[in-house]
């Protein structure tokens, strides 16, 4: 009885450290760069998940948004950088 209840707090404490993992690696990769948005924004999004999200899903929710919108800058980015290059190689044939 005494294994199933330390497995649980075990699941939980690596559940929470692999979060906090993603959490610093996500602002660490989507703030250091050319995409990023302001510190601003990041520290309302970091206290509203503190303040507002009782749950573990709620949190979830929001940092699964936050990482979409961040990969979908990021692809868009580099789909017109290549555009671009493209572009430039068609007039460097001319």
């Amino acid at each position: 009885m005494t294994t199933k209840i330390q497995l649980k707090n075990l699941d939980k404490k690596n559940f929470m450290k692999f979060i906090k993992i993603c959490i610093f690696l996500f602002l660490l990769s989507f703030t250091t760069h050319a995409f990023s948005k302001s510190n601003e924004y990041y520290q309302s999004v970091i206290s509203n998940i503190i303040t507002n999200c009782k749950t573990n899903q709620c949190k979830k929710e929001i940092f699964e948004q936050e990482v979409h919108i961040a990969f979908f800058n990021l692809l868009d980015a580099i789909l017109n950088q290549a555009q671009y290059e493209i572009s430039q190689r068609k007039k460097d044939k001319l």
